[in-house]
């Protein structure tokens, strides 16, 4: 394992332009000298010009493009002016001076890794000479090399002579055994390697990773570490790939490895990367790494995918989310089930087979998402067409890697490579076409795209055994999702200024229409107010008259039935008795009389609740109001056999002053006490009590009686009209279920309230609540 530090530096001449440079601390390299124009300092280089006395600060510039903004003759609108131009020309060299800065520092990494100052040993001929190696300097070797090999046969048969050597990491493919015969991809073997090292009083161990597809590892003739059943033929093999580690429990100068291999499943045997060794701390902390750095891009991915569903699932219409989406779950996906294999150490269900299926199935068609993705950002250059045959060709691909044989489908890699890098011609042609023709974030999506494709093409080589290397497909994908938020910053950004413009030239027209739209708002306030009023009266009115029609047919029903079967008796002769006669007459005659009595109720009520009643008012002192009641019904209460009382709480009540209108506060207390004595028994008490409250300002007048009392059930409903309930205690006279409804709407008229409840020693009150009036006024009349 080798150790690269770098350091970079950034500095300014006198000019004003700026240079990266780039130092290997360890190794010695010549530092390396990169420089940038003055232009792309201003704009890339702003937290870094520190040194430089005459930097710019871009967020400054913006606020001093807003002070100079000037008025174009001949119009009101505003329009920025140089300032706002070099700005503009600021931002696109800075995104493209960070750009050139990763990319720079990407290559420069990649460049320095393989410059080393310490060369490690290699495997000769089945031996690993490492006893000079130490491993707490020098740190984990690799165990490449030629080892030992004897390949032992393809569904059970094996060679006469066939031991040999291969080179690790390597493939069978193209290698001969020991009898000149080739070493088919199908079948097992068995390798073999001595080392040689320092005693060491650490533990060590020996970083396993993902071999074609399974095996057993034997050290010093233990068996330390398996995956899947090794066995002679195909029935007998259990094909599982997991990257494992190995420790080396017996202490000693030399450590004998034995690996056998079995691969009946998948096109490729072999060993494909490196095996490394060293400490079981060292081994230990790359597994960490290498797992860690794979679950932080998984989880990028799965956020960002997860992140643009969400997109669509708030916008329909953009369907670019959607796809992209798939094109970073996909490779996620893929990710999960390759390398470290967390999904496949997550979930049971995931046996090799059925990873292996789904790591091909997501290769075809995150190729066709992504196709689909720039065909909706750059739909005039990426036809829909494409888009259409491709995802028929992944359809086809993936359905082939669901159903067929793993050895088969993966002997179709080529096919499944070739589809790719086609999609990934025709979105490069796509994107070079777009930046020709000056697309927004054409270019930066070139860029983001060429680095995708390079990784897929290290991938290609890397699967294929042709390139020593590690998966970067999900870091080409981050890549790309770098390049892809600058489009959507760029985009926002110039979306953001468009707005600015159209906010200049929309303020003038709102300076203008803000005079006649005050204007024209006062006036219609004038005109709402009236509206208003008008509207409320309307209302009362049109649901007085609808009430009216609905309470008619209500109660004139019955007594019209029975005026004509009176009628039609009359007219048959079946009454033919004077005396009956008579009777029959005589309770007709009632029945009119009541309906007249209703139709006159209805007629006051739809008056009163329609506010089209003009009130004599006249101010009368509760002294003089409870004259007036003991007048008008102390003798009519005493006859029907009560006792009644009209008194009033307090004698400093008596001046106490209140406004109403006489007459209809008359028929209030008539309603209120023909109801009281129609429940109340003979011999019962029923009286009027006045009193004052001052702190509320009101009057009170209470009339109470000791009879049944009021059925709770009813109170909340028993001031509506028609609701006669049995003891609803709706008014008397003619039993028409109005009485107490017109009684509230006099007292609403005078700016009062009216309420009903029960007493605690029993019976039923009604309490009415009227505000006082202060001036004097005229005597009631008599």
């Amino acid at each position: 394992m080798y150790r690269i530090t770098i350091s970079l530096q950034v500095k300014f001449d006198q000019f004003g332009n700026f240079r990266f440079i780039v130092h290997n601390q360890n190794i010695g390299c010549r530092p390396i000298h990169v420089g940038f124009p003055q232009t792309m300092a201003l704009s890339s280089c702003s937290q870094a010009s520190s040194h430089y006395n005459e930097s710019v600060d871009v967020e400054s510039m913006r606020r001093y493009n807003d002070v100079r903004k000037q008025k174009t003759r001949g119009s009101g609108t505003e329009r920025e002016g140089v300032t706002a131009m070099r700005l503009q020309s600021g931002w696109k060299a800075k995104w493209g001076g960070l750009l050139l800065a990763v990319v720079l520092i990407l290559l420069l990494v990649d460049s320095c890794s393989v410059r080393v100052d310490r060369q490690a040993p290699k495997a000769e001929d089945g031996v690993l000479d490492l006893s000079t190696w130490d491993w707490s300097r020098d740190g984990a070797v690799s165990l490449a090399g030629t080892w030992d090999f004897e390949w032992l046969g393809s569904n059970g048969g094996g060679g006469k002579n066939a031991k040999t050597s291969l080179e690790v990491p390597g493939m069978w493919r193209d290698r001969r055994a020991g009898d000149g015969s080739r070493i088919p991809d199908v079948g097992y073997g068995e390798y073999h390697l001595k080392i040689l090292h320092p005693d060491s009083p650490d533990l060590l161990a020996i970083r396993v990773p993902n071999i074609s597809t399974a095996y057993q590892m034997y050290i010093n003739g233990k068996l330390v570490l398996s995956r899947g059943h090794v066995g002679p033929d195909s029935t007998h093999t259990t094909p599982y790939q997991l990257p494992g580690t190995a420790y080396v429990t017996d202490p000693g100068p030399t450590t004998d490895i034995r690996l056998v291999v079995a691969n009946y499943h998948h096109r490729l045997g072999g060993i494909r990367t490196d095996l490394i060794m060293g400490s079981a701390e060292q081994i230990d902390r790359l597994q960490s790494r290498n797992a860690a750095q794979e679950f932080i891009v998984f989880g990028c991915l799965l956020m960002i995918g997860l992140y643009h569903i969400g997109l669509f699932a708030l916008r329909r219409s953009e369907s670019a989310n959607l796809f992209f989406a798939m094109l970073c779950l996909l490779v996620a996906l893929r990710m999960g089930v390759i390398g470290e294999g967390f999904l496949v150490r997550w979930f049971d269900i995931l046996d090799w087979q059925t990873s292996v299926r789904l790591e091909y199935a997501a290769f075809v068609l995150s190729g066709w998402a992504g196709l689909a993705y720039y065909h909706k950002m750059y739909p005039d250059e990426l036809r829909g067409r494409w888009v259409a045959v491709s995802g028929a060709f992944a359809a086809v691909l993936a359905v082939s890697a669901a159903l067929l044989q793993t050895i088969v489908f993966t002997s179709w890699l080529a096919v499944y490579q070739v589809y790719l890098l086609t999609n990934c011609i025709i979105i490069l042609a796509g994107l070079v076409l777009s930046g020709y023709r000056k697309r927004e974030g054409a270019k930066l999506a070139l860029v983001g795209v060429a680095g995708m494709v390079a990784a897929i093409v290290n991938d290609m080589l890397f699967y294929n055994g042709w390139w020593r290397s590690v998966d970067l497909v999900p870091f080409g994908l981050l890549f790309l999702i770098i390049m892809n938020s600058f489009i959507i910053a760029m985009r926002s950004s110039r979306t953001f200024e468009r707005a600015e413009q159209m906010s200049a030239e929309l303020k003038e027209w709102n300076d203008r229409l803000e005079e006649r739209i005050a204007e024209r708002t006062e006036e219609l306030s004038k005109s709402y107010e009236t509206l208003e009023e008008t509207k409320t009266g309307l209302e009362r009115m049109e649901q007085s008259r609808r009430q009216l029609v609905s309470n008619i047919s209500h109660d004139l029903r019955t007594p019209i039935t029975l005026l004509q079967g009176y009628l039609e008796a009359l007219r048959d002769g079946v009454i033919s008795d004077d005396a009956q006669r008579d009777s029959t007459i005589r309770l007709m005659l009632g029945k009119v009389e009541g309906l007249n009595g209703l139709i006159h109720d209805l007629f006051e009520l739809s008056v009163l609740e329609a506010r089209r009643v003009e009130l004599s008012c006249i101010s009368v002192t509760l002294e003089e109001w409870k004259e007036r009641l003991n007048e008008l019904y102390e003798l009519d209460m005493k006859e029907k056999g009560m006792i009644f009382s009209c008194a009033l709480d307090a004698e400093e009540d008596a001046c106490a002053k209140v406004l109403i209108d006489a007459q209809r506060m008359d028929r209030v207390f008539a309603n209120l006490l023909f109801n009281a004595v129609r429940y109340t028994p003979q011999g019962g008490l029923i009286r009027i009590v006045l009193r004052r409250l001052p702190d509320l300002g009101m009057a009170e007048i209470s009339v109470e009686d000791s009879g049944s009392g009021i059925d709770p059930d009813d109170l909340p409903f028993i001031f509506d009209r028609f609701y006669k309930k049995d003891k609803s205690r709706h008014s008397s006279s003619g039993g028409s279920g109005l009485g107490l409804a017109i009684s509230r709407e006099i007292v609403e008229l005078h700016g009062g309230t009216i309420g009903a409840f029960n007493r605690p020693e029993g019976g039923g009150a009604f309490r009415i609540r009227l505000p006082m009036w202060e001036s004097r006024g005229a005597k009631i009349p008599s």
